[in-house]
Order: C-alpha cells, then sequence, then structure tokens
C-alpha cells in the first residue's frame, strides 16, 4: 500500500529493495494498461484511485541496464570481495558497523538481553584502552556461488550485438560447475561456450532452454545449492543494520583514525576477479557514463519548483545525492593530479598557478601562483582564501535566492597541497573582445578595473541585504566612482547559459581591522601576522546585526512610550495616590 503523495521513482526503488522483489531492476510499472513516468507523483497519474493496482512489466536490457543489473545481482549474492577505495580512507563508515551497536549478536544466558553493546557496562575509573570499541572479528556470510565474473570472450563480435548480445558471463557454481551465460536484451541464459571454445548459442537442459529475465532467477534454476544458500544469507543480512548492507548513497562514509589492525581476521584480501572489471561495468567501453556536466545538473536542479513541501523535499533529495557525487569526483581528480596522472592545461607555468580540467571539473591550486595575493600574505592567504570561499559558497547556498548561480566548489588537501575544485562555468574560458571585460560585476583586477552590469545590480542587492552589506563606492585606478552593492572582491559573471554567476566569496565579511591593527605589520617582521586574510565570521555579523536591532527596537519604544506618557500627563493631569504618590 502507498499513498497518491509518493513519487513513482521511490516505490520503483522499495521495488527493488524488497526481499521477494530484488531480482527486478529494469521494468516499468503500467497503470490500466498505460506505462506511467517514473518522475511524477501517483497523484498525477490519470484515472488513479486508492484502490488501482499497478503492473510491473518487465523491460528489454540496454547494456547499461544490463550492466547495472549484474553489478547489482554480485552484490545481494554476497560475492563482491572487499574493494579498495583510495577515496574513503581507512576503514570507511566504521561508525556504521552494524558490532558498534549491537554487540555480538547472542542472547544472554538468561535471556534477558539480546547482545552485548560496546558500552555496556563501562567502567569510567579502568585504565584507557580502545579495544572495547573496535569491532570483533567479522563474521563469515554463507556462500552462493564461488565466483561471477565476465567472460574473457568479451565483449561481443558486432554481428552478434545485432541480435542483441551485450556481454558474456562465467560462474563457478558450489557444485564445481562452470557455466558461461550470455547477457541479451531479453534477459540471460546459458550458451554453450568453454573456456577454449566459443559457442553462444543457447544450451538445452532437459531439451528446453535455460533463459530467465533476471540473473538472480537463472543462478537459482543452474545451481541447486544456490537457493538453500541464498537463503541463509538473506536471513544472515536481515539481522544485520540495515545501514551496513544498503550504504546511504548521498552521503561520504567517515573514515575515523580509530582502525581494526590491519591483520587476518579483520581485513583478508579475497580474490575476485570482476574486482579491476568494476570499472567497466560502472562506466562502459567508452568510460562515458562517468563524464556529467555538474554545473549544469547543479543549477538546473536549484530551479527545480519548491512550492510544495513534497517538491522541496524532491529538490533536497537530489541536492544531497548531488554533493556527495560531486565530493566524491573531486577527491578522485584532485588525488590523480597529485599523483601527476593529468596533465596540465598550462605546462609552461610555473606550477602553482598550473590549472586543470577532469571529469568536468576545473582545478586550481590554492596558492598565490599569479600575485593575486601579493599584498594580503602571498601564499598564506591564498590559502586561507580558498577555504573562506567554500563558506561563502554555503552562505550563499543557503539564501537560495532565485536566479543567483554559484559553482560546485570542494577544497582537497593531499599530500601537503591544497586544491581548489570548481564546476566549469558556462563561458568563464570564452576570450571577451577587445574592451570588453572577463567579469561583468565587481572588481576584475583587484580594484584598478571595476564592472558594474546593471543586469547584476537587483541580484546582488539580495543577496547583500542578507548578508548585511550595504551599497558603498570604489575607486579605479583612474580615479573614478563606481557604487557596488556587495563587496569589490565578489564577482558576478554572466554564463554563456545566461545565468547569472557569483564567484569568489572569500570576502562576503568585512575584515578584521582591530586584529589586523595589532598583529598585522608590513615588512619581513617575523612576528607579524601571515596574511590579511583576517575577516569576520559571518556569525558574528549577524550577531551584531541582531544586538543593534534590538538597541533600536528598544530607543523606538522607548520613545514612544515617552511621547504616549507626555501625551496622557497633557490631557488628564498627574493622577494621585490616596497616600499622596505620583502614577
Amino acid at each position: 500500500m502507498v499513498t497518491t503523495q509518493e513519487q513513482v521513482q521511490d516505490i520503483r526503488q522499495s521495488i527493488t529493495e524488497l526481499p521477494d522483489t530484488v531480482q527486478y531492476s529494469c521494468f516499468h510499472l503500467e497503470h490500466n494498461g498505460v506505462r506511467i513516468n517514473d518522475f511524477i507523483e501517483l497523484s498525477d497519474v490519470p484515472g488513479i484511485t486508492p484502490e488501482s493496482e499497478l503492473v510491473l512489466v518487465e523491460d528489454p536490457y540496454t547494456e547499461k541496464e544490463a550492466r547495472m543489473h549484474f553489478l547489482r545481482m554480485r552484490e545481494l549474492v554476497g560475492v563482491t570481495g572487499p574493494r579498495v577505495d583510495a577515496v574513503q580512507g581507512i576503514s570507511a563508515g566504521l561508525s556504521l558497523f552494524d558490532s558498534i551497536k549491537t554487540g555480538d549478536g547472542k542472547a544472554a544466558k538468561d535471556g534477558t538481553a539480546a547482545g552485548i553493546h560496546s558500552m555496556s557496562d563501562y567502567d569510567f575509573d579502568a585504565p584507557v584502552t580502545f579495544d572495547h570499541y573496535l569491532p570483533p572479528p567479522p563474521k563469515v556470510a554463507p556462500k552462493t556461488v564461488r565466483s561471477i565474473a565476465l567472460s574473457a570472450w568479451n565483449p561481443p563480435p558486432y554481428h552478434l550485438r545485432q541480435k542483441g548480445h551485450l556481454f558474456y558471463i562465467q560462474v563457478q557454481t558450489l557444485e564445481a560447475e562452470t557455466a558461461h551465460i550470455t547477457s541479451h536484451v531479453s534477459g540471460f541464459y546459458v550458451n554453450k561456450s568453454t573456456t577454449t571454445t566459443f559457442d553462444p548459442s543457447p544450451k538445452l537442459a532437459n531439451n528446453k532452454k535455460v533463459h530467465q529475465h533476471s540473473l538472480l532467477n537463472l543462478l537459482a534454476e543452474i545451481s541447486p545449492q544456490f537457493v538453500k544458500e541464498f537463503q541463509a544469507l538473506q536471513e544472515f543480512n536481515a539481522n544485520r543494520d540495515p545501514l551496513v548492507t544498503f550504504q546511504p548513497t548521498n552521503a561520504i562514509p567517515a573514515s575515523p583514525w580509530l582502525v581494526p589492525p590491519p591483520k587476518p581476521p579483520y581485513h583478508i584480501h579475497q580474490p575476485d576477479l570482476a574486482r579491476p572489471q568494476e570499472t567497466y561495468l560502472t562506466s562502459g567501453t567508452e568510460n562515458i557514463d562517468s563524464l556529467r556536466d555538474f554545473n549544469e545538473e547543479f543549477q538546473s536542479t536549484r530551479e527545480l519548483p519548491r512550492e510544495t513541501v513534497q517538491e522541496r523535499v524532491f529538490r533536497e533529495r537530489l541536492l544531497s545525492k548531488l554533493f556527495a557525487d560531486y565530493t566524491e569526483a573531486a577527491i578522485r581528480g584532485a588525488v590523480s593530479i597529485a599523483k601527476g596522472e593529468v596533465a596540465p592545461l598550462n605546462p609552461t607555468e610555473g606550477r602553482d598557478a598550473q590549472i586543470y580540467v577532469y571529469n568536468n571539473i576545473f582545478f586550481s591550486y590554492g596558492a598565490d601562483g599569479v600575485g593575486t595575493f601579493a599584498n594580503d600574505g602571498g601564499d598564506e592567504a591564498a590559502r586561507v582564501a580558498t577555504g573562506k570561499d567554500v563558506l561563502g559558497v554555503k552562505a550563499v547556498n543557503q539564501l537560495d535566492i532565485p536566479g543567483l548561480s554559484t559553482p560546485g566548489t570542494v577544497v582537497v588537501d593531499y599530500l601537503g597541497r591544497r586544491l581548489v575544485a570548481q564546476s566549469i562555468v558556462p563561458g568563464i574560458f570564452k576570450q571577451k573582445e577587445e574592451g570588453q571585460n572577463q567579469i561583468d560585476y565587481g572588481g576584475v583586477e583587484g580594484r584598478d578595473v571595476i564592472a558594474t552590469t546593471a543586469a547584476f545590480v537587483p541580484i546582488f542587492e539580495k543577496m547583500s541585504k542578507a548578508m548585511r552589506v550595504k551599497k558603498h563606492n570604489v575607486w579605479d585606478k583612474e580615479g573614478k566612482r563606481h557604487e557596488l552593492v556587495a563587496s569589490v572582491e565578489t564577482k558576478g559573471l554572466l554564463g554563456t547559459d545566461a545565468r547569472k554567476y557569483v564567484l569568489d566569496l572569500y570576502r562576503i565579511t568585512p575584515l578584521d581591522v582591530d586584529w589586523l591593527e595589532k598583529h598585522w605589520k608590513s615588512g619581513e617582521d617575523e612576528n607579524r601576522y601571515p596574511h590579511r586574510m583576517a575577516v569576520l565570521r559571518q556569525e558574528l555579523v549577524e550577531g551584531f546585526w541582531k544586538f543593534r536591532m534590538r538597541e533600536y527596537v528598544a530607543g523606538e519604544m522607548e520613545k514612544k512610550r515617552k511621547a504616549k506618557g507626555g501625551a496622557e500627563g497633557g490631557a488628564g493631569g498627574v493622577a494621585a495616590k490616596p497616600d499622596g504618590a505620583e502614577v
């Protein structure tokens, strides 16, 4: 039973996760024989009523759908070996281990407790030891098949692709038999191939073809022991925390400093033929699936409707998932650049000034490579400015001003270097004609050249008002006065997609003048503060505004009270109590 306020996509996700329907991944839902769009609410389906039934219809596979189905089935049958991930760190997601929450899962002898919690009976006076918090050795899950991976006969020849062949799988069952399976647009079937002979035609068993739309059902048909062990595996997973089996896809697991010792049985490097094949299974032969236009995804997601609660929830859910994907992609790109695996766009420049583009993400070093912060502290100021820029982007995103766009921004510290990853704003690399500025609003080259495009004033006024910044005058190198509604360091750029972008948000709050006067000194004084990027925190500016607002309101209330008291005194004189005291 579902409500009409649910998204069809959420129902699809529930179907793929329910124990009775895990075998379905490539399907669509129909109502009264008409296919339902996956991206609408049930209430938008024509003719739907509380008594209506939705019909699940299996779809033909594409190569991408077949690859995703194969990856999912590998996880369901428990044959995926431990992944060696350079992004998530050591023992990523240790806080998700069910042993931290439920203990060893064994009931006490008296039957009063279902398990021993890691913090139960903790003695605060005992000597410090971390063994209580480390998870116990992991239990071995039931084994359903010996191995399942791509066959050496991949990829299919072109004449077989025309017949619907997508790729070939090799399975070794618990009965020690090797089966070669063809992934077809219609599903999966056992073929006649061997390790030395290629024959993708269907193999007959009891005078019939062994064919199923789901790979899970096909494994159950060719391996009797698979059914028994798969049921035991489901019962094993049912006793674990759901987050251990299905980790959240919109968050990056923590990499704690407290980790189990790197020795058996905590860490066992199991053989897995499909582990080096996962890049192909995830992204395809041409690796096109991984090339995403993150900037367009960010902006189009922010432009989604947000009038109703359901629309806001759907929008925030997509943004949360997109932020997690972008952060992971930025980390992978930064690690590749730090290892020297990505060529810079300007190899003739100095290292600090080199820029990179990887996976449609623009990378630059958090250092003063071109002398922008020469008078503010050089590399020290540039490093701090990148961190302040992220906080500024976060503040503008929280304001959620319609029509104002920000690039996706992530700062990655790796191997002692700071890299700034930003989604590519359309038109930022476009060469302007002579006499035109690269920036449409704000300081183009520090304060030497200042642009003031009128189209940016209304939307920047909304941002500045929310951040308590008032209009002010700025003079360029020629002495010409310009009125800006935002900090001169904050820049506005009109992208080729007609969107208005705000860049360089590291100075959305004023400098801490008092601190700089005390600790910043020009010259080479060793005791001076290393940079001039000491800016006030947004919380302090907001708190100061509230303090002054309270003072203003209290003053106005006092004026009204005195005016009211004077008017009453002038009209009726002064009343007196029986004892003669004035009121």
